[in-house]
């Protein structure tokens, strides 16, 4: 039988050539990239099509008469290759005679027939095709190719192959005219153009292709032959042996004829399809118009249209096929739905099949022998052998044809063919030798591939189908034992009764259902599957044994994993699954019904331990016994093999087994396909059915998975049976810690039942939840037992606390403890159990609210003893040793007892975050009960201050003052740590100011960082100095401080150590800055220092500023150096200090000098911060307060809440500290009792009418020393202007005055401490004129030489005279004048212009004039002037 997905080729082969061109033909197939277009449809591509190339044969005398050739035309067997012989003789007779005998009765769609028709012809020469050769092809064509039915249903092409063999006067021949001018020069084509100007090729076209112009068809093709091919010598007549020394054909011509050929075999094809296709849409719509007319049959319209479908199946075109049934399908059952109303259409369906009537005759005389005691079955066939959905098991296509088919074989056969065309687009082969010439050949395994979806499809139908037509079989078989029913005799001695046919039927039923999805999942078996759904040696039957098995842990089966990138592989695991269960579900119905099986399922063997079903109303022990079903079990109807083995088994082993490999498959499926929640489902099941056959392992293994499923499901009951299920086998396997675990799970369910009721007794609206049914009664002595069991454990089970308490708060405000360090907190909680517990210990942790807040550590706070619980409310007192001052959250609470833990996380732990933007989310919750810590009014504490000595040229201090309160220390530890980004502690440098006797036990330098404490009073104080340096200036710096240490007074647990452990911060930024301007003179420096503040509006009072001399220097102080000065940012504070040299005749200038440098002087200021001040009258008024109103316990918590200072300038100038906002106050800190007294407490104290007056505390009083460095010069020099006296002793205006400019550059006692180098350096003077004052005569500029060295003609003075004319009368000064000197070795040099200060008091010159008119001088006549007399 030729294969649906191919074409037949029939070919005409009279000189037998088809053996020449069979491997070059076939190398080329299958037809690759055919396109069909119909009018009706849109575009259509086949990517490969697989030809199945047939040779003709006459047909046999036999079957050429009319009656067996429609015989064979009927057959559903109708694509065998003798219906192609029975049409092959019916063209036999002459076409007239065919023409004048009445058309015989076809079906369209029950013929297999070619699509094209091929003849090989061998023709040498033009005179063979002339004389013979033509006449036979006219002969073929009009015979075969052309006869009756070639149009419509089986439309066919036909095509002739020229074969050319090699030495034959054909092969001389250009293939045709056109191409003779480009045949390459031989003698062979100078011949043939001297004979013969047309090719044979062209004759054969010419007289053989049809139609004309653009409608013509070509059907010649020719094909030319090696000589060297090897068959070439089987020919008959056969070749020339010269034909292989001839010169071949162009491999390019050769390939060009192949091509050729292949395209017109596509072509061909394409329109013998596309012809048959439209004759049967043209007649499916002609009998689909005539649905509503009497008479019509859909028998006869399902083979037309299935016609159509086979006929898209066999181009490949399988999609249409699939639609097509699909098509069929649905009009079925419109025709099944018309019918059961009462219409009378489409034909009618016989009531029962064959098959059915002929299965319950075989059961009745099963059930016959087996009650009647005769064992004579001869002839009985229990079992079938074949597949329930096979199209060859029946003739369907002749009992449709027939009318004589019912619904139930008419469902299976249009599912049977969907399957098969589903299956062929799921598992298409590549291309890779797919084709064959004989029809039975099959693909290799590595050429398969597979479109899991597709396959997907045939489990998603099967499913739809079985459960849809098991309901068709059961009315099927019904109508058949009727119908047997009838024909059975009434002499029969024994009777079979109602039940036993009802059970005959269901087996009947069971063994369909079972068998179809055994059938279904061995064609759905992928090889994209996972492994592990395919191998399984423990289905019995159910699907190909396998030789290996994926299993879990204790060979319990795992979910199989599935391939990434694999498409469709979940649906189709999915489908198989569902099948695998309704296979199962088969195997449940006939456990059930022979007695294995009740409605608990397979948990109908599990009882409470110790427990037993009484009967009340009986008599004697009244214990209810054990009995199997009731109803007879009838075993005849089972035809499946496997069924039939198992049901048979005295016991139900094999049963278990089955059932086993079928859930394990199921879980494997369900697991690829992702549908977790059925696969759990399945496991129950399983789980179950392993505990019935005492295989505690494997059902404890697949009870551990399952039970969390059926608690989030909500499924109580299901859920309290499982555990305690999954206990007693752990409790056989001897697992005491997986036992613990499944009775803590249980005990949970108890609480979880109370908290219930308890939340209804409260008013709140529970719904009511079924927890399986689990009563305080049911869990008693598991407390008991489950404390035992734990003590035996090597590591702690953790479970959370919420499980059997409820309520669990903690109280807000911790309480200070009474003579001891520490706080006590108080927890209360809900007991759900009715059993009391005893528990060891209980543990409350706390963190840091702020995940930026320094001391992020966690605190533990435990009970001191064992508490014991108790139903109802139980209180529980939590403390601990340390004093880490902050505000907490609480994090979690555990409860201790044996090797149990419960927690009760009240905020989730956090990991580790080292992004930059950490999340405080979770901590500041504001769900979460928040502790505020502090230390109890005289508990040890630690603090930092500034030291009240600074001295600038040392390292920077800080003093660490330890206040041991009313601890009576024995022994401590100080551990010393930065605090501040940049801060380095100098710890080996630690030095002790103050402490008690014995208080430190070791030098502070052995161990840097750490202070070991030795035995310190109450009330002792230890002061530490601590020297640092920063990378930069901090304004405040953070120190961390942890102090261990032992008291006298004893702690919780016998323990005495306790930890107090603070991150404590003090201003180090100095208020006061101070600049100094100095003024260098002959035998003085002049100083002056100016104090301001250095930041802020923060003012100063400056009581004291002195400057201490030296060995070098001698210092003098001018007025206002001491009493309170009042400093603001606008308004410093300047002081004026002379420094002289001291001389000491032992040392020399240089001596001193270098003395002077290492100890310079230094300027001392006394000041008070006033910041520093109100903050301490503040703080000192508000304790006092706390005293009088007995809040004093709560110093350390309100003291850090006072605001800032502000108004500082007016507080300085008033003295007075000005209104204080009222801060916010803590409420959530301060218990209720004691909440009032704290509001009324800062009403009162923050009232603006409470005003506070500063008050001078030595506290607040700091001093600073400061290092001052006198300056160094190179050389000191004087200018100086000296007037020299005139004759008259006055300055007149215009009168010119003698000036001596006098320029000393001598060492005197500023000069360098260096003896000189020698180095001249040069030096200009200049004296500047002011035309309004002063005319400048002389040397007014002038360069000159300094000498820097010393020598015996060594020059260190210049003197020059100048002439000065005063312009105008008055108190003048001297003309300035400036000294510029080149750079050279060495520091500056200063210049003192002496000058500066220096005036001339300018006068007016008058005298008196005599004027003498007369005489001249010796008695002559004249005028005469006489110049005299005095100035006026």
């Amino acid at each position: 039988m030729a294969s649906p997905s191919k074409v037949a080729v029939t070919y005409w082969d009279p000189a037998a050539l088809f053996q020449l061109i069979e491997p070059e033909l076939r190398s080329r197939l299958p037809l690759r990239n055919l396109h069909w277009k119909s009018p009706t449809r849109p575009l259509r591509s086949i990517n490969s099509l697989l030809v199945d190339l047939l040779p003709y044969s006459p047909p046999p005398p036999s079957l050429a008469s009319p009656s067996a050739t429609e015989l064979a035309r009927v057959k559903s067997t109708d694509s065998a290759r003798s219906n192609e012989t029975s049409r092959s003789a019916s063209r036999a007779a002459p076409t007239r005679a065919r023409r004048d005998q009445p058309r015989r009765h076809q079906i369209p769609g029950l013929r297999s027939t070619p699509y094209l028709k091929i003849y090989i012809l061998r023709c040498d020469d033009n005179d063979s095709y002339k004389n013979t050769q033509r006449k036979l092809l006219r002969d073929w064509v009009s015979t075969h190719a052309t006869a009756p039915g070639a149009e419509g249903h089986d439309a066919c092409q036909w095509l002739i192959v020229h074969v050319v063999l090699p030495g034959t006067p054909a092969a001389q021949q250009p293939r045709s005219a056109s191409s003779a001018a480009s045949t390459p020069g031989g003698s062979s084509g100078r011949n043939w153009m001297k004979n013969s100007s047309t090719t044979l090729l062209d004759k054969i076209r010419s007289d053989f292709n049809t139609g004309s112009g653009s409608k013509m068809v070509e059907r010649v093709v020719q094909v030319r032959i090696p000589g060297t091919h090897p068959a070439l010598s089987t020919l008959s007549p056969p070749v020339s042996a010269a034909a292989a020394t001839l010169t071949p054909e162009p491999p390019q011509e050769s390939e060009m004829a192949w091509l050729d050929m292949i395209s017109k075999f596509k072509a061909l094809i394409l329109s013998s399809f596309d012809a048959r296709v439209g004759q049967y849409e043209e007649d499916v719509r002609e009998k689909d118009s005539q649905r509503r007319l009497p008479g019509w049959n859909f028998c006869t319209f399902f083979v037309l249209k299935e016609g159509l479908a086979r006929a898209f199946e066999s181009v490949g075109l399988v999609e249409d096929a699939l639609v097509l049934y699909d098509e069929l399908e649905f009009g079925l059952e419109a025709i099944i739905a018309q019918q059961e109303k009462g219409e009378i259409i489409g034909g009618s369906f016989v009531e029962c099949t064959k098959e059915s009537l002929h299965w319950i005759e075989e059961a009745r005389k099963l059930i016959l022998a087996r009650k009647s005691g005769n064992g004579n079955t001869e002839g009985v066939v229990e079992v079938d052998e074949i597949l329930p959905l096979d199209t060859e098991a029946k003739p369907y296509r002749e009992l449709i044809l027939s009318n004589e088919i019912s619904i139930f074989d008419f469902k299976c056969y249009i599912f049977a063919r969907q399957v098969s065309l589903l299956l062929r687009l799921g598992k298409r082969y590549s291309d890779v030798n797919t084709s064959s010439g004989e029809s039975g050949t099959t693909m290799p395994n590595d050429a398969l591939e597979e479109d899991l979806y597709r396959i997907s499809q045939v489990t998603k139908r099967g499913v739809e189908f079985v459960t849809a037509v098991a309901r068709i079989l059961r009315s099927d078989l019904k109508a058949a034992s009727v119908t047997s029913h009838g024909q059975e005799s009434d002499n029969s001695e024994v009777k079979i009764e109602k039940s036993d046919l009802d059970a005959i039927i269901d087996n009947l039923i069971a063994s369909w259902n079972y068998s179809v999805c055994n059938q279904l999942l061995e064609q759905t078996a992928a090889d994209a599957l996972p492994k592990g759904l395919l191998d399984d040696s423990s289905n019995l039957g159910l699907l190909p044994r396998r030789s290996s098995s994926l299993t879990g842990a204790e060979g319990v089966v795992a979910f199989a994993q599935t391939e990434k990138g694999v498409s469709g592989i979940e649906d189709l695991a999915g489908g198989r699954a569902e099948l695998m269960i309704l296979a199962r579900t088969v195997l449940e119905g006939l456990a059930k019904r022979k007695g294995w099986f009740d409605e608990k399922g397979w948990f109908k063997d599990f009882k409470e331990p110790d427990m037993v079903e009484v009967d009340l109303n009986g008599d004697g022990d009244g214990v209810v016994k054990d009995e199997k079903g009731s109803t007879e079990w009838v075993p005849e109807g089972l035809r499946y093999k496997t069924l039939k083995e198992v049901m048979a088994a005295a016991e139900d082993d094999k049963l278990h087994l089955l059932f086993v490999g079928l859930s394990e498959k199921a879980m494997k499926h369900y697991g690829v396909a992702k549908r977790f929640k059925s696969a759990e489902r399945v496991e129950a099941d399983l789980a179950a059915l392993r505990f019935t056959m005492k295989d505690y392992p494997r059902a404890a293994a697949h009870l551990q998975r399952i039970t969390n499923f059926y608690s989030d499901q909500g499924w109580g009951l299901i859920e309290t049976t499982l555990l305690k299920m999954y206990a007693r086998c752990l409790k056989e396997m001897q697992r005491p810690q997986e036992y613990i675990s499944v009775l803590l799970r249980l005990l949970f369910k108890s609480a979880s039942a109370e908290r219930d009721r308890v939340r209804r007794r409260a008013g709140h609206a529970i719904p009511e939840t079924n927890h399986g049914e689990l009563s305080s009664a049911s869990v008693h002595g598991y407390v008991e037992e489950v404390l035992s069991l734990s003590q035996e454990l090597q590591k702690e089970i953790t479970t959370p606390m919420e499980k059997l308490w409820m309520d669990i708060t903690v109280d807000p405000y911790p309480r200070h403890v009474e003579e001891r360090d520490g706080f006590e907190v108080i927890v209360q909680m809900r007991y759900l159990l009715s059993e009391p517990m005893e528990v060891d210990k209980i543990i409350l942790t706390i963190v840091p609210k702020n995940a930026s807040q320094t001391q992020s550590c966690e605190v533990v706070l435990s009970s001191a003893s064992s508490i014991t619980m108790i139903p109802g409310t139980n209180l529980a007192t939590v403390s601990t040793n340390w004093t880490i001052p902050g505000t907490y959250t609480v994090q979690s609470i555990s409860l201790t007892t044996g090797k149990l833990v419960f927690t009760h996380d009240v905020i989730p732990k956090q990991t580790p975050s080292f992004g930059l933007t950490a999340s405080t989310s979770t901590r500041s919750s504001s769900s979460a009960t928040h502790l505020v810590f502090f230390p109890a009014p005289h508990a040890l504490t630690a603090r930092l201050e500034m030291p009240k000595q600074i001295h600038l040229a040392h390292l920077r201090t800080v003093e660490i003052i330890i206040s041991t309160g009313h601890n009576q220390l024995k022994m401590g530890e100080v551990r010393i740590k930065s605090g501040t980004a940049g801060l380095r502690l100098m710890t080996g440098s630690l030095s002790l100011l103050s402490a008690p006797e014995n208080a430190i036990t070791s030098p502070l330098a052995d161990t840097p960082g750490t202070v070991h404490l030795g035995e310190c009073p109450r009330g002792s104080e230890i002061r530490l100095s601590l020297p640092y340096t920063s990378e930069t200036d901090l304004n405040e710096i953070t120190i961390r401080l942890e102090i261990d240490y032992t008291t006298e007074a004893g702690s919780i647990s016998g323990e005495q150590t306790f930890l107090y452990s603070h991150s404590v911060s003090v201003p180090v930024a100095l208020p006061l800055a101070v600049n100094v301007q100095d003024s260098f003179k002959r035998n003085a420096l002049f100083s002056r220092f100016t104090v301001g503040t250095s930041y802020g509006e923060v003012p100063l009072r400056v009581s004291k500023a002195t400057l201490n001399g030296s060995d070098a220097f001698r210092t003098q102080g001018g007025k206002g150096c001491s009493g309170d000065i009042t400093v603001f940012s606008r308004q410093p504070a300047s002081f004026i200090f002379r420094i002289t040299p001291k001389k000491s005749s032992r040392k020399s200038p240089r001596e001193s000098r270098l003395e002077a440098e290492k100890k310079p002087i230094e300027l001392i200021i006394d000041y008070i911060n006033i910041d520093e001040q109100m903050r301490h009258t503040i703080t000192t008024a508000f304790l006092s307060s706390l005293q009088s109103a007995g809040l004093e316990r709560y110093q350390h918590l309100l003291v850090p809440l006072l605001p800032a200072p502000r108004s500082l300038d007016s507080a300085a100038l008033m003295g007075i500290v000005p209104p204080l906002p009222t801060p916010e106050i803590p409420t959530t800190a301060i218990p209720p009792q004691d909440r009032d007294a704290v509001l009324k407490l800062f009403a009162e104290f923050f009232n603006p009418s409470n005003r506070l007056r500063l008050v001078k505390h030595e506290k607040t009083e700091r001093t600073i020393h400061i290092p001052v460095e006198v300056p160094r010069i190179e050389r000191h020099i004087t200018a100086d202007l000296e007037v020299l006296p005139t004759e008259s002793g006055m300055v007149s205006v215009g009168e010119p005055v003698k000036v001596r400019l006098t320029i000393d550059w001598g060492k005197g006692v500023w000069g360098s401490v260096h003896d000189g180098t020698g180095e001249t350096r040069l030096a200009t003077y200049e004296v500047r004129n002011d035309a309004e004052t002063w005319l400048v005569s002389g040397a007014r500029r002038r360069c000159f030489d300094i000498h820097l060295g010393g020598g015996m003609n060594s020059v260190d003075r210049l003197e020059e005279e100048l002439i000065l004319v005063p312009v105008r009368p008055g108190t003048l000064r001297l003309p300035p004048m400036a000294v510029t000197v080149d750079g050279g070795v060495g520091g500056d040099m200063e210049i003192e212009y002496c000058a500066e200060a220096k005036c001339v008091d300018v006068g007016v010159d008058v005298r008196s004039v005599t004027v003498r008119i007369g005489e001249g001088l010796g008695g002559g006549s004249g005028v005469g002037i006489v110049v005299g007399g005095e100035r006026m």
